[in-house]
């Protein structure tokens, strides 16, 4: 048995980015540990989205017809609307 083994498995999420994306997070988010504490919250929310209203919402961020920040109050105006029918 190695000391591999006795190692926890931590997931990660990596994807490549722009060298400028990646500057602007070095610069704001360079703290340790911040990036995860924000990174977190909005995959969740995200992910949250997507089960609410399905590809809808990825096809929208991918058309760039709608950004991320746009998205969740489109999605609140469109369910106000719906619970008042």
């Amino acid at each position: 048995m190695s000391k591999l083994d006795d190692v926890p498995y931590i997931p990660r999420f990596s994807f490549e980015i722009s060298e400028e994306l990646k500057a602007r997070a070095n610069k704001y988010l360079g703290t340790h540990g911040i990036r995860k504490a924000i990174m977190t919250p909005i995959l969740e929310d995200l992910l949250d989205l997507i089960e609410q209203h399905g590809q809808l919402v990825v096809g929208a961020l991918l058309d760039e017809s709608i950004k991320p920040r746009e998205a969740i109050k489109s999605l609140a105006r469109a369910e106000r609307k719906s619970s008042n029918v």
